[in-house]
Parts: C-alpha cells; structure tokens; sequence
C-alpha cells in the first residue's frame, strides 16, 4: 500500500468549469491508456520538504477529515501529521511534473479519499484534491507517464466515455459525475472545503462487479 496524493485542476469556461485530465501511456503498468487527473505515489523527497507552506497543524486536522462507512471495510488507519504535509507536497509535484503546471499548496482543498480494492496486486491510498488552475496556465503532457493534456466539462468526458472515445477508470468516472453537478469554480471549491469525506475502499474491481453502495453516492 502507497500513499498517494491526486489533483483535480479546475478552471473557469464558458459552459461552467473543465478539469485537467491526462492520458496515461500504453506502457503504463498501472491504468495504461486511460485519462487520469495529474497524481502519483508520495516520494522520499515529499517526506524531506518538511511542513507544506500554508499548511499548519489545524488545517490539518480540519482537511483530512476521513469518516471510515458503515457500508465497506477499511483497513488503513488516518493518516499522521508528516504523512499529510508529505501528501501535500506530492500533490503540487505531481501536477509540475505531469503537466508544467505550478500550483501553490495552500490553493489544494482536500476532496476525497479513496483506496485501492485488497484484489489489486498494486494498491494505493489516495487523496483527491482539487485547485483551481493559475490564470492562463496551459498543460503539457510529460511525454513519459502521460502522453495527452486536455481541459474538457466534466460532462463532456462522461459523454465520451459511454461513447467510447475516452477510457475512464471507476474512481475518475465517480469524480467527474461529482463536478459535473457544478456551475463554476468557486462553488466546487467552497463545497469541497467543507463537503464530509468518507474513505471508500471498494471489496473488489468494478469489473468484478463493485458498485458504489447507494448510501455512499452523493456523501464522500
């Protein structure tokens, strides 16, 4: 199990809001092929920034705020003081080095938790943040675990999943129909500051036939 931080940038257009999504490479041995927002697994260097600026001890506690369901079993416990300001150092990296794009830490809101199912042989613990896109920040694919950059509706996306034109995975599928619901970027922020979170570890791969329990939808 890894510690994993995932971003999703958002920006304002014209039809409401488009997130950043990238296209994984074919090599990949993890999700190949498929439109990701920017993320990765914690490194030793996010361990050795030390605290994230803007990030003190009660933003903490308040941000990562993971309620454990009723509905699925957990089996990881909360995340410590230096796992949290190392997730957040991880988040602002991953986004610069997948798509060229600089955020400040201090603009990321907590938004989800999510794990990766026990029948994974490559599991991960991930946090989903959002932030919104610097002004006239354009994205570029790192050529080497991504290949595509592309700002499009969350909408949109879901559209060209269920027409086949985009591969999407089931957390990121789960998040696009969450984004979908708002108008702009300001609400998808104030909402996630203070939305609950509660950690979802599925028992097993949506094609194996895992589905969000109906309690869940619309609460994590």
């Amino acid at each position: 199990m890894r510690l994993a931080a995932t971003v999703v940038l958002v920006r304002a257009h014209q039809a409401g809001l488009e997130v950043l999504m990238l296209r994984r490479s074919p090599a990949s041995p993890f999700m190949p092929g498929a439109f990701v927002f920017p993320g990765g697994a914690v490194d030793p260097e996010d361990y050795a920034a030390g605290p994230a600026s803007g990030w003190n001890d009660s933003r903490i506690a308040r941000e990562f705020r993971a309620q454990l369901p009723r509905e699925l079993s957990v089996d990881q416990p909360p995340v410590s003081l230096r796992d949290a300001h190392a997730l957040v150092h991880a988040a602002a990296r991953e986004v610069r080095e997948e798509s060229a794009i600089a955020i400040d830490a201090d603009t990321l809101a907590l938004f989800s938790h999510w794990i990766t199912p026990p029948t994974e042989s490559r599991r991960y613990d991930t946090h989903f943040f959002v932030a919104p896109a610097p002004a006239g920040a354009t994205a570029l694919a790192d050529r080497i675990e991504t290949l595509d950059a592309t700002w499009i509706a969350p909408l949109r996306a879901l559209e060209a999943f269920a027409a086949g034109a985009l591969q999407l995975v089931y957390p990121t599928i789960k998040h696009l129909e969450r984004f979908a619901a708002f108008a702009d970027v300001d609400a998808l922020l104030a909402y996630a500051r203070g939305k609950p979170i509660v950690t979802i570890m599925p028992n097993r791969k949506p094609d194996k036939g895992f589905v969000l329990p109906s309690e869940l939808e619309g609460r994590w």
